[in-house]
């Protein structure tokens, strides 16, 4: 009794090189299950392979589950001993900041990308998708360098930085007018190209992946930023949505391309849908960025009202 008792505490708290067997144990399960699926294998040792890999799978599944919590602490008292990965763990604003530089990253690849496919296939569509992560990769680099740029010269002015900050979100709207020229070019060319290039189910699967990452994250950040009240990280956040409704858009092509037919025409059917789904990608662009330009300028207005009531008291 005491054995069971001391092998079901073992089960439930296992040392690291338990842990790493049972896991391989069931890789090697999964993958001969797999195989015995595939060639139709139904005798007597199939199900108990089965049977193994069942429970296998549920105890790795367990111990994952169990195990995250403490590797999570790990990691993130680990991470609190340095002032960099510390500041991404509890500081938001120091997070958002960081990954939009990863963003800003991510964008001159896709830039490049699409620029050497547009010349060695001598492809317009490549050319204009070019041209608009160019003009996003500009936008980006924009907001980083001006944030540094107010967050010096204010010094520990916070008042002074406020309005910087509303300054640079105006700019940030009216820069969105200029994005909706290279991404009106790349709508337009989505709606009438027949077939953009060779796509395949399994970049269709991907990209899907990928879009759906990017549209949920954008949502939630979105409502997240709002409540810090911090017109840069609402440049951030805002320009992360448009970026996600863009890729929400040529996923649909993408997917249109892939369940076309052989000769590569769309249906007209789709050829509309793509159309209303770019108008509304558009007008969401132009709506951010009159929105943004109209909320500053009545901000900094408000703030302007105050430091003239202000001088007028003095005096």
């Amino acid at each position: 009794m005491n054995k069971l008792k001391k092998l079901i505490a073992f089960l439930k708290d296992p040392n690291f090189i338990f842990l790493c067997a049972v896991w391989l144990i069931t890789l090697c399960l999964v993958a001969y299950s797999i195989v015995m699926m595939v060639f139709g294998v139904g005798s007597w040792l199939a199900y108990v392979v089965f049977a193994c890999t069942a429970v296998f799978f549920a105890y790795a599944i367990y111990t994952i589950v169990r195990g995250v919590p403490a590797l999570k602490a790990k990691v993130v008292e680990r991470a609190k001993r340095h002032a960099f990965t510390n500041n991404l763990i509890t500081d938001y604003g120091f997070r958002t900041i960081a990954f939009s530089v990863f963003s800003f990253v991510i964008n001159v690849g896709f830039a490049v990308f699409n620029a050497v496919l547009g010349i060695v296939a001598s492809s317009v569509w490549y050319g204009i998708l070019a041209g608009y992560y160019i003009c996003l990769s500009a936008l980006r680099f924009g907001l980083l360098v001006g944030g540094y740029k107010a967050k010096k010269r204010s010094a520990d002015n916070s008042a002074l930085f406020s309005e910087y900050k509303l300054r640079l979100y105006r700019l940030c709207g009216v820069a969105l007018f200029v994005l909706e020229v290279a991404l009106a070019a790349a709508v337009t060319m989505m709606v009438l190209s027949d077939r953009p290039t060779a796509y395949t189910e399994i970049m269709a699967i991907t990209s899907a992946a990928y879009t759906f990452y990017k549209i949920i994250f954008a949502i939630i950040n979105l409502f997240k930023v709002r409540r810090l009240n911090d017109p840069l990280l609402q440049c951030f956040r805002n320009i992360n949505l448009t970026d996600a409704t863009v890729s929400l858009l040529s996923l649909q092509v993408t997917l249109v391309a892939v369940f076309s037919d052989e000769s590569g025409v769309a249906p007209k059917s789709m050829r509309a849908l793509n159309a209303t789904t770019g108008f509304i990608v558009c007008a969401l662009t132009i709506f951010l960025g009159v929105f943004m330009i109209v909320r500053a300028s009545g901000k900094l207005k408000s703030l302007q009202q105050r430091g003239d009531n202000g001088e007028k008291r003095e005096g």
